[in-house]
């Protein structure tokens, strides 16, 4: 009479496993579709610069990651007061309007800095001789 219990039980324990591993593989396949739509927006952007350029342009940005950094993260903080600022109760147009003027120029300062990087690792790419002449 234990028997069909155990085989109950284990029956149950595999459909729990199993559950577990689709909701596991089908959060792992969403992840990773995330991932490869990101890789694919870099590489339509990098693919317009030679490859030494691109990998001039990573080591800059690995020497600058505080000030990338720094940048991103004054760039979240004006997204996240403007978000805060256009739900408050009451409704204050100037501090949205601050607000977004605040986004504005976190974007302009991000989009500089990388543009910065950019002209460096053009220039230093540009300033060695070519290889092979």
């Amino acid at each position: 009479m234990k028997r069909p219990w155990i085989w109950t039980a284990t029956l149950v324990l595999l459909a729990l496993s199993l559950a577990v591993n689709f909701f596991l593989v089908g959060y792992a396949m969403h992840g990773l579709r995330q991932g490869a739509a990101a890789r694919v927006l870099l590489s339509e952007i990098a693919s317009s610069y030679p490859p030494e350029v691109r990998k001039e342009f990573r080591g800059i940005l690995c020497d600058n990651r505080s000030r990338t950094f720094q940048a991103l993260r004054d760039l979240r903080s004006a997204r996240a007061n403007l978000a805060a600022a256009q739900t408050a109760k009451p409704f204050d147009e100037a501090a949205v309007k601050d607000a977004m003027a605040a986004v504005r120029s976190a974007t302009t300062n991000l989009q500089a800095t990388m543009q910065d990087y950019l002209l460096t690792a053009l220039k230093n790419v540009n300033a060695k001789p070519a290889a092979g002449g």
